[in-house]
């Protein structure tokens, strides 16, 4: 039965009572709200006047509160419900109406309430206490904590807590249940491993006791959030054991260039702690003053596209105590972030190295140069010591054999001269040495003989340039001597690189050789020479007569 609470302020309406109780509610009557707590009405409904009606606060009591406030001078009374106002004289009928409106708005609200108890994602359970707050008993248990528990309502209402879940004591809720029973007062019960021989997880609950007296748990299952935690956990110690030990200096730096992470590594470069660096130094702190300028441009350009700059380079590092080390950097961006990842490594004693390397070959390269100009210088010796011999030679024929020794001397002493005088201590460039030589041998040999050059841009080692230089100046020697009986002529050189291979052509527009003549079995000394040049070199030799004579060397080209 609806039972409402009549608190009287006066002497008025002496039949209120009978007329509320012949309309099927049960009254209580009394003369303060204090009584309200005592008899835990439905409603309470007070009468009182005008002037009082502001005397009669609600309070905190959680009940539904009308005034039924008499006009005495008009005669009327107005009836005030909690959600409108009657405000014309108020007879029996509509005294009833009110209050079954409240009603139908009370049972409208414990139907919300029961919805959102069964639909709501958190788990809640209503307990009863027993034995006198020593254990509870499950009086509701909704739709989520049955999900949850994997049980059915129907088979635990009515079952004490201890029994359907047996690990509540180990796990800490029933000594909570308890205190909050005892107290009253609402406890949160933080995140704990719960586990029995049926289920187990990870809750959290809030609990607190109604006005009846019934204790509520409200809970959440976080066993599958707790899990991603571990894992997060688990995946940031892995990628943190990474970052720590790269092997090198490693850090993470914003837009604005503050570092905000470093790892050990980086910490014994610097000097400093990572307290002191992160979020609190920029990287331009760390900068030599030389490669400051280089290097914010290389930022600057990072912010606008990253593929407009290198992702690696060379800078000087500057640590607390002022040491500058050789960095090598390299930076990616962090997907998804302004961020930049930097890994440097310290390339001082490698730059040290690599200096000390470049000073010995230096010295090496001086030592080698000299070398070769005192080769020259040698060769120029033996040259003119037979230019002395000759002036005592009296048999022509061995005159002319000095002459042509002379001549392959000065040959490889210019191939000397040569590397003596180019950047490159090992390759000769080979068309402007055979310009001097031949134009050196025309010289020597008097008469109006022209050369003609067909030699394309190449350098040659010293191997393929000494054989070649002294095949030159014997076929050049041999056509200036024999090819022209009037002085006249032209002389061909040609060399080129083909298919892997290189070609040296010697020709002249003279009288010829004979078409029966074999350079490999000749008697004289120059062909000699030149076939056995040529199987030094791999080489294969063919002579053409026809038209005057050229001789066509193909040898393997070492450096492709």
């Amino acid at each position: 039965m609806f039972r409402i609470l009549l608190v009287k302020d006066g002497d008025g309406a002496p039949d209120l009572e009978e007329k509320l109780r012949s309309k099927g509610f049960r009254v209580d009557v009394a003369k303060s709200l204090k009584d309200a707590r005592k008899t835990e009405p439905d409603l309470v409904l007070i009468y009182t006047t005008p002037q009082r009606v502001g005397d009669w606060g609600p309070g905190n009591m959680g009940i539904p509160l009308m005034y039924l406030i008499d006009f005495e001078e008009e005669g009327n009374l107005v009836l005030t419900c909690p959600y409108g106002c009657i405000e014309k004289p108020v007879d029996d009928d509509d005294l009833k109406s009110c209050i079954d409106f409240v009603l139908k708005r009370i049972i409208l609200e414990e139907e919300r309430y029961r919805k959102l108890f069964e639909y709501i994602d958190s788990c809640v359970a209503v307990y009863e206490a027993v034995d006198d707050g020593g254990d509870f008993v499950i009086r509701d248990f909704n739709r989520a904590a049955e999900r949850v528990e994997g049980v059915k309502r129907e088979d635990i209402l009515g079952r004490r807590v201890t029994d359907v879940f047996p690990g509540v004591d180990d796990f800490g809720l029933l000594e909570v249940l308890r205190r909050v029973y005892r107290t009253g007062r609402a406890e949160h019960f933080p995140l704990g491993f719960y586990t029995d021989e049926r289920i187990s997880g990870w809750r959290e609950n809030f609990v607190y006791r109604l006005p009846s007296g019934e204790v509520v748990a409200v809970y959440r299952d976080l066993t599958e959030r707790k899990k991603l935690e571990d894992e997060l956990k688990e995946k940031e110690r892995l990628y943190r054991s990474i970052f720590e030990n790269t092997g090198s200096a490693t850090t993470i730096v914003d837009e604005d260039t503050t570092i905000l992470m470093v790892n050990r590594e980086f910490e014994r470069l610097s000097g400093y702690s990572r307290e002191e660096i992160e979020g609190k130094k920029s990287w331009r702190e760390f900068l030599a003053d030389e490669d400051l300028k280089r290097m914010e441009g290389y930022h600057n350009l990072w912010m606008k596209d990253p593929e407009l700059v290198p992702r690696s380079y060379n800078f000087r590092f500057r640590d607390r105590h002022g040491n500058v080390r050789y960095i090598r950097m390299t930076a990616d961006p962090i997907p998804g972030t302004t961020m930049i990842v930097a890994s440097l490594v310290d390339v001082t004693d490698i730059r040290e190295a690599e200096e000390e390397i470049l000073r010995s070959l230096r010295e090496k390269e001086v030592l080698l140069r000299e070398i070769h100009h005192r080769v020259k210088n040698n060769l120029q010796i033996i040259s003119s010591l037979l230019n002395l011999q000759l002036s005592r030679l009296g048999d022509e024929e061995i005159r002319k054999m000095v002459r042509e020794s002379q001549g392959r001397i000065k040959a490889m002493a210019m191939i000397h001269e040569h590397l003596y005088r180019s950047e490159s201590m090992e390759r000769v460039n080979f068309r402007e040495y055979v310009e001097k030589l031949v134009g050196d041998i025309i010289i020597s040999h008097g008469g109006s003989v022209r050369k003609n050059l067909e030699i394309e841009d190449m350098e040659l080692d010293l191997d393929t340039a000494i054989p070649l230089g002294l095949i030159i100046n014997e076929l050049v020697t041999n056509s200036i001597k024999y090819a022209f009986p009037d002085g006249r002529g032209t002389i061909t050189i040609g060399m080129r690189k083909a298919d892997g291979s290189i070609e040296l052509v010697v020709a002249d527009d003279g009288v010829g050789l004979p078409e029966d003549t074999d350079p490999s079995s000749t008697d004289t000394l120059g062909l000699k020479l030149v076939s056995l040049l040529t199987k030094q070199l791999n080489g294969k030799m063919t002579l053409d007569v026809d038209g005057g004579t050229k001789f066509s060397i193909v040898f393997r080209n070492v450096d492709k």
